[in-house]
């Protein structure tokens, strides 16, 4: 099992990265984010979804 805190941190400092360098983001603007949680915890897509992964990120 990965460790969600761990999870967390590379999340958020992906998403620290992305505002960093998208300078055309501003407060009010919608960005749509997807990822899939089977391959978070390292499994196939759609075969291994983890809520504790997605409450992490």
């Amino acid at each position: 099992m990965m460790d969600m805190e761990k999870v967390y941190e590379q999340a958020s400092a992906a998403i620290d990265e992305l505002f960093a360098a998208a300078d055309t983001l501003k407060r009010g603007d919608i960005l749509v984010i997807g990822c899939s949680t089977s391959e978070i915890v390292g499994k196939r897509i759609g075969s291994g979804s983890s809520v504790e992964a997605a409450k992490a990120v």
